[in-house]
């Protein structure tokens, strides 16, 4: 928060105020600040000024001094206060001495404060594609939310502003959307202090659809009879990632599902070691933007079947474009992507 908490400098040690007819110097304080930024003092010079001293003292004893050298009239300057979280009280001196040689001070006494993150979050069960609806949280009280909503060929669905009254930790959202499919959420969360934070959402995910890989019973090799699907896929991929990739960071995702023969756990190992070869196989064939794979064995099931059951259509991959790791809708089972080095 910015504060013009001290006069300008008119009195000096060497000097009478008439000798420093006009104003030097206009000093301010910007004394809120959020986690990652540190307090300062702004000057505004109005005089040509050899040069100007800062001497503080830290509640905690900790010494600031800082120096300026050869400021020309008309010019901005700044001493950025060494502060990295919590509260402190300051005292001390800001010194000048004007380019003719005549120099001046004033005392300073000040609070500064690094304020914590606001911690904005956003589960995904609170974000509603379909009400157009998202239920922002934060770690301290809101103000205001500004939203922009954009669609997935980078044209704007919405934006607005909204004010929470009164403050609170956290505030829902409507946005108006006729048509077309989000792309991304970017959302501008102001706190009573007016310290700001932003968060993007995108939840916009691409499902590429292929003929499924068959593999050999218990294995995982691809077969020389399954590369053309792959090779259609890839296509595919490549395709979207052209239609996309210059409006966010595309990445592939490969999830791998099973049918019910076998333990729940062997099936899940085997399905994640075929989402790994057929990532391998795109990372191959050239596909250059991050690759992440994971088996979920029988979870997930495209039709659902009691245990020991041989079901072809479970038997599945997914290939998934996306920015953020998609939720794939499969009930009990965690997501533990895996990066492909």
């Amino acid at each position: 928060m910015m504060k013009r908490c001290l006069l300008p400098i008119l009195l000096g040690t060497m000097m009478t105020a008439t000798a420093f007819a006009g104003q030097v110097i206009d000093v301010r304080l910007n004394d809120k600040v959020a986690a990652g930024k540190q307090p300062s003092l702004a000057i505004s010079v109005f005089g040509d000024l050899s040069e100007l001293v800062l001497d503080l003292t830290r509640d905690d004893g900790k010494k600031i001094q800082q120096q300026l050298l050869n400021i020309p009239r008309g010019s901005k300057r700044s001493f950025v206060i060494p502060q990295s979280s919590g509260r402190h009280r300051y005292r001390g001196s800001l010194a000048l001495t004007r380019a003719s040689g005549e120099s001046g001070s004033m005392d300073l006494d000040f609070t500064a404060e690094v304020i914590a993150a606001l911690g904005l979050s956003v589960n995904r069960d609170n974000l509603d594609l379909v009400e157009h609806t998202v239920l922002l949280k934060a770690k301290r009280a809101l103000s205001q939310v500004d939203f922009e909503v954009t669609a997935e060929d980078g044209t704007l669905i919405d934006r607005g502003s909204q004010k929470v009254q009164p403050p609170a930790k956290q505030a829902r959202l409507i946005w108006k959307q006729k048509d077309g499919k989000v792309l991304k959420i970017r959302l501008l969360a102001y706190d009573t202090d007016n310290i700001h934070e932003d968060l993007e959402l995108i939840p916009w995910t691409y499902h590429i659809p292929h003929q499924e890989v068959e593999f050999e019973t218990g294995k995982w090799d691809i077969r020389d009879s399954e590369i053309s699907k792959l090779n259609h896929s890839y296509h595919l991929l490549q395709d979207g990632l052209s239609r996309y990739g210059s409006l966010l960071e595309v990445k592939l995702y490969v999830a791998g599902h099973t049918d019910t023969v076998a333990t729940a756990d062997s099936n899940r190992i085997l399905s994640e070691k075929r989402a790994l070869a057929i990532a391998r196989f795109f990372r191959f064939r050239g596909f250059v933007q991050p690759v992440f794979y994971q088996g979920y064995g029988e979870g997930g099931l495209k039709v659902p079947t009691p245990d020991e059951t041989d079901e072809p259509q479970n038997r599945r991959a997914e290939y998934v474009l996306a920015a953020e790791a998609p939720n794939m809708n499969v009930s009990g089972s965690a997501a533990h992507w895996k990066r492909l080095p």
